[in-house]
C-alpha cells in the first residue's frame, strides 16, 4: 500500500529539491532505488535513510549500503522484486526457482505468453473496477457503446518511439474487421497522439477516438471493461496487463527477451521472427536504422485478427 506519492519533473532541479526538503525531517528506514542512473544516485545521497538499496553497479557502493545483482534473464517485474530478495528468504527462493524452470518469453498458441506466478502478479483489476463512479462519469461525457455488453475493443496505435508503432493500415483493417463482427471500436492514446488516433478512427466506420480526452485512471476504467486491447510494445499494453484484460501486443524493433513483456495471464504477442535486424535497440528509434521498417510492415492485419479471433471466440 502506497501512503504518499511525490511527482518529479525530470531535469527540473526545483522539483527534486522540494522532495528532498519534504523528506528532510522524515524517518526513512529503507530507501529502494530501482532506477540505475547517476542522477538518481545523486538524488538518493540527499535523503537520509537507515538502509539504501539498489542494483549493483561498479560505482554505486558509495551511495547504497545494500546492493543486489540484477538478473537480466528475469522479466522486469521480477527484476524489481529481486531488490527485496536479500531481506526475504522465501522471495529469493521463489525467484531462483522461477529463473531456473520457467520460460516467460516462449509464446504458445496464437502468441499466448505464459502467465506470471500468482505471487508476482501486478493485477489491479479489482481496485480499478471498484471505482465505478469514474466509469459512470465517463458514460455521461461520451457515448460508450459496447462496454457493458463485452463488445468494446480498444486500439492504441501510438508510441513515443515511431518505429514501435504497427502500421496505421494494420490498425485500420483490424478495426474494420472487428467492427463487421459486431464489436464497437475505440481508438485511444495520450497527449500528442490525437491526430493519429483521429485518422485511424476516421477510417473505421462508427469508430470513436478518445485519444487525449481521458486521464490515466479513466483510461484504465475503459480498458478494464473492454473485451480486448490491441496496441504496440508501449504503455497501453502494460496498463491493459495491470487491468487483467485480454491484450495483443505487436512487437517490432524490440524483443520479449529485453524483459518488458506485458505481465499478465491474458497477454498475446504478434511479432515477425527471424529478422537479422531485430532488435535494433532497447527502445526502438524515431526512424528505422536501415530504412525498411520490415519488423512492423511485414505484420498483416490478418495475423493480428487470427489472434483476436482466438481470444474473442
Amino acid at each position: 500500500m502506497v501512503d504518499q506519492v511525490f511527482e518529479i519533473e525530470k531535469g527540473k532541479s526545483e522539483s527534486y529539491s522540494k522532495i528532498v526538503e519534504h523528506l528532510r525531517y522524515s524517518q526513512v528506514d529503507n530507501l529502494i532505488s530501482p532506477h540505475e542512473s547517476l542522477r538518481t544516485a545523486f538524488f538518493c545521497t540527499q535523503i537520509k535513510a537507515q538502509h539504501k538499496i539498489a542494483f549493483q553497479k561498479s560505482w554505486n557502493f558509495v551511495v547504497f549500503s545494500k546492493r543486489t545483482q540484477k538478473d537480466v534473464q528475469l522479466p522486469d517485474a521480477m527484476r524489481q522484486l529481486s531488490l527485496l530478495a536479500p531481506e526475504d528468504e522465501q522471495l529469493a527462493k521463489a525467484l531462483a526457482q522461477y529463473s531456473a524452470q520457467e520460460r516467460p518469453y516462449t509464446s504458445q498458441e496464437h502468441g499466448h505468453l505464459p502467465a506470471p506466478p500468482k505471487w508476482a502478479s501486478m493485477s489491479l483489476r479489482h481496485q480499478v473496477l471498484e471505482l465505478s463512479d469514474i466509469y459512470e462519469s465517463l458514460k455521461n461525457r461520451f457515448p460508450l457503446k459496447g462496454f457493458d455488453e463485452g463488445k468494446a475493443v480498444l486500439l492504441f496505435p501510438g508510441s513515443v518511439w515511431a518505429t514501435k508503432r504497427w502500421t496505421e493500415e494494420g490498425f485500420i483493417n483490424t478495426g474494420k474487421a472487428l467492427k463487421a463482427r459486431g464489436f464497437e471500436i475505440y481508438v485511444m492514446g495520450g497527449p500528442g497522439e490525437e491526430a493519429l488516433a483521429e485518422h485511424v478512427a476516421g477510417q473505421i466506420p462508427g469508430a470513436v477516438s478518445l485519444a487525449g480526452k481521458t486521464k490515466i485512471i479513466e483510461s484504465a476504467q475503459l480498458i478494464a471493461r473492454s473485451a480486448l486491447v490491441i496496441g504496440n510494445d508501449s504503455a497501453s499494453t502494460h496498463l491493459a496487463a495491470v487491468c487483467e484484460v485480454p491484450l495483443i501486443a505487436v512487437f517490432g524493433p524490440t524483443i520479449l527477451e529485453f524483459g518488458y513483456r506485458p505481465w499478465s495471464a491474458e497477454s498475446y504477442v504478434v511479432q515477425r521472427e527471424g529478422l537479422k535486424c531485430r532488435p535494433c535497440g532497447k527502445h526502438g528509434h524515431k526512424v528505422c536504422p536501415i530504412g525498411t521498417h520490415e519488423c512492423m510492415k511485414s505484420i498483416s492485419a490478418e495475423e493480428v485478427l487470427r489472434t483476436a479471433g482466438f481470444i474473442l471466440r
